[in-house]
């Protein structure tokens, strides 16, 4: 009798790391499921797809997390835990450690991570969600969709986009906020992904609904509140307009074409006014450059080049300075509509 002899000691934690649970959604139309050996550790993955377009899936390939808490917990989780983060990579893998707290490996060739985690850091369900994966979401994404760290609205019409493109603290967040309350809808304000579509770009913003504010200029929206978050070397908080019942409305939640886009190069002016003057091309591809992927593979590259110069040859370039006069702001970008 061939009977099955089965140790008990579950040396690998295979047992205890068994992948029981999971959630299925499809960011920008991309196939995704997240599994887990603990089931509360689910809701990082729903905080993480609410920060997506949500379209029908499409195609066989399926980007795959799979998340495991471990047993054993360090201490509680430091303050500045965010700053501590060490992002590491060779070849298609991407590593992520967060010390003893935590640490994930994920391949772009096969589109899947797999994460281990404390329950201390587990327990941080917004902390997983934003840092660890939507990390890797986004990297897997990035092989088919380009990316611009942008701030973006589109005119009431859905027809004309307005792409803001610079250096942190510019005035790109404040400015876009302010054109959300003039009635246009939020794209983005972080990245712009786009696609070719039939000649045209298909663009989606990420994070949905997300405005990330200093706290000097938070003074100027006291309807919005958020939690706080390290931005480069300055801290934000990030405000979410879904919860804002006047401008829930106001959120770009599809892929769109726009017929018109103007992309903006954005800088802080030294007085009152806001002015708009054209941009040269061969100065524009720099500013893209220093604001797209960091990945320095050109052939992973390629599709992402192949989109930004399409956005080039057929948007409306602007050199934008932005004056500290709010009402000169949105009366002077109210012009491009």
């Amino acid at each position: 009798m061939n009977t099955p002899i089965i140790p008990d000691d579950d040396f690998w934690s295979r047992q205890a790391n068994a992948q029981r649970y999971s959630f299925s959604f499809a960011p920008l139309g991309a196939r995704a499921e997240i599994t887990t050996n603990v089931e509360s550790v689910l809701l990082a993955a729903r905080l993480a797809a609410a920060r997506y377009c949500q379209s029908e899936p499409y195609g066989e390939t399926t980007l795959r997390i799979q998340i495991i808490v471990r047993q054993q917990d360090p201490p509680p989780l430091p303050g500045d835990w965010p700053e501590r983060l060490i992002y590491s990579g060779t070849g298609p893998w991407l590593t992520l450690s967060a010390g003893e707290w935590g640490h994930g490996f994920g391949n772009l060739d096969l589109r899947a991570a797999l994460l281990f985690l404390s329950p201390t850091l587990a327990a941080e369900t917004q902390l997983v969600s934003r840092y660890f994966i939507d990390h890797y979401l986004l990297n897997f994404l990035f092989n088919d969709w380009a990316m611009l760290h942008a701030s973006g609205v589109v005119d009431p019409s859905g027809q004309t986009l307005v792409l803001m493109v610079g250096a942190h603290n510019a005035g790109k967040s404040t400015t876009a906020l302010r054109l959300a309350r003039a009635g246009y809808h939020l794209l983005a304000d972080g990245m712009a992904l786009m696609q070719l579509r039939a000649g045209r770009i298909g663009v989606s913003g990420y994070p949905l609904g997300e405005v990330k504010l200093r706290d000097d200029v938070l003074a100027e929206f006291p309807e919005y509140s958020g939690e706080t978050v390290k931005v480069r070397e300055h801290h934000k908080t990030v405000v979410n307009l879904w919860g804002a019942s006047a401008h829930s409305n106001h959120i770009v939640e599809s892929v769109l074409t726009p017929a018109t886009i103007h992309l903006c190069f954005t800088e802080r002016g030294p007085g009152p006014a806001t002015t708009l003057t054209p941009f040269a091309p061969e100065t524009a591809r720099d500013w893209l450059a220093a604001n797209t992927v960091f990945w320095d593979e050109p052939a992973r590259l390629e599709h992402n080049t192949q989109v930004l110069n399409h956005l080039l040859d057929m948007a409306r370039l602007h050199h934008l300075t932005l004056g500290a006069d709010p009402v000169g702001v949105i009366s002077t970008l109210e012009k491009l509509r």
